[in-house]
């Protein structure tokens, strides 16, 4: 399978494009993480009562990346998939069957861990039949599949609410079970022979191994910075923009900058972005990202915020598949689901923080502090990313971990 956009490069292999084509298939019915909110306020809850229910969906996911990232190393990439995938599916639909306000919150939890479970199992299956040169291309087409699903999702979940959520939520597991489907079917194990060595010397290549990686571990650090300005969107943006008087259908407006940016923009940029050294390209990133979050401070109406945001869009349409084809580089291949996992956890963790740290920065130091933090933050992690790209070169000129690169 070859979409328009590229001819000009080596085709991806057709596992891979059965991995996209379940991952936009179930992304056009993502329905319960973004209404989840209002379905908690159609069954009683309070706004603060919702926001804490929500943060659990946050805390599922921190478990969810290293866990799975070890069972999709140990236990193969195609189980892992196809267990997660079934497991996202009877819980969105037992969601919409709850009322106590314990087992949704239980529910919810549970929603966070396993529907978060396919994605390192599924990068790694990229990084296992990818060859270096098209994974920058192939993470970003995934990530443009998903932003993709998620802009038809919005679009047809206000429509569809009306008729309840439960429908909803039932037709988010129906899309989620054709992806276990297609994996079922078309997907392969992919998970590499073990590593040589002895049993006991592979079994100790776990979480120790990974996080003894001091060139992940900066990566990452500095991912995470990235990921917890990118995610003030969730809750500070919106408050700002409240008080600057942008209504909240003007709001929706604004965010769907993002999303229509990211279909227009992710596919192009991607090829042309893998074609530069990653950590000039991460950089870059960073900036954009302050540059658009750091001109919040000087927005007051919707349009400026909505220009604001197509700049920090811009920054995550290029970090994000570059990020992701720099840990699949660095990864050992018995140890790729680790990667991703510790990957993922990142995600998970951001999005625990940023809702706190922005809100209370926000009502503590106000907009422009908030704002100009975002901006520091964001400059100093370019900084870093080139300070520490040098080592990452040296790293993969040697090939990953000391064996000659695949």
């Amino acid at each position: 399978m070859r979409l328009p956009w590229t001819r000009a490069e080596e085709p991806l292999p057709a596992t891979f494009w059965w991995l996209w084509s379940g991952a936009l298939v179930s992304a056009l019915a993502t329905f319960v993480f973004p209404f989840l909110a209002l379905y908690l306020a159609s069954r009683g809850f309070t706004a603060e009562q919702a926001g804490l229910v929500v943060s659990l969906f946050g805390a599922g996911t921190v478990v969810s990346g290293p866990l799975a990232g070890f069972v999709a190393d140990r236990a193969g990439r195609r189980p892992t998939m196809l267990f997660a995938l079934c497991a996202t599916a009877a819980v969105a639909a037992l969601l919409g069957a709850l009322s106590s306000p314990a087992a949704l919150a239980a529910a919810v939890f549970a929603f966070g861990l396993v529907s978060n479970a396919y994605r390192p199992a599924a990068s790694a299956t990229v990084a296992d039949v990818v060859p270096p040169p098209g994974r920058a291309r192939a993470y970003g087409l995934l990530y443009w599949a998903h932003n993709l699903g998620l802009a038809v999702s919005a679009a047809a979940g206000g429509a569809l609410a009306a008729g309840g959520y439960g429908k909803l939520f039932v037709a988010d597991a129906a899309t989620t079970l054709l992806f276990a489907a297609l994996v079922w079917r078309k997907v392969p194990e992919t998970r590499p022979p073990s590593a040589p060595g002895s049993a006991e010397g592979r079994a100790a290549r776990g979480y120790g191994a990974v996080l003894g990686d001091g060139v992940l571990v900066a990566f990452l650090l500095l991912h995470l910075g990235f990921v917890v300005v990118l995610f003030q969107f969730l809750v500070a943006a919106p408050i700002d923009m409240a008080a600057h008087g942008v209504s909240t259908a003007a709001y929706g407006r604004v965010l769907a900058v993002n999303g229509v940016l990211i279909v227009l923009l992710q596919p192009s940029l991607s090829r042309i972005s893998g074609r530069f050294d990653a950590a000039r390209v991460l950089a870059l990133a960073a900036v954009l990202l302050g540059l658009g979050y750091g001109a919040f401070a000087l927005c007051a109406s919707a349009w400026q915020y909505a220009a604001a945001t197509a700049v920090w869009t811009l920054g995550e349409i290029l970090a994000f598949p570059t990020s992701a084809a720099v840990v699949a580089a660095l990864a050992p291949a018995d140890l790729r689901g680790r990667y991703q996992g510790l990957y993922g956890l990142s995600f998970g963790v951001a999005m625990l923080l940023s809702p706190i740290l922005g809100s209370s920065a926000l009502q503590r130091l106000g907009s422009r502090a908030l704002w100009a933090s975002c901006l520091g933050l964001s400059l100093a992690v370019a900084a870093g990313q080139l300070a520490v790209g040098g080592a990452r070169r040296r790293r993969l000129a040697v090939g990953v971990a000391g064996a000659p690169s695949p």
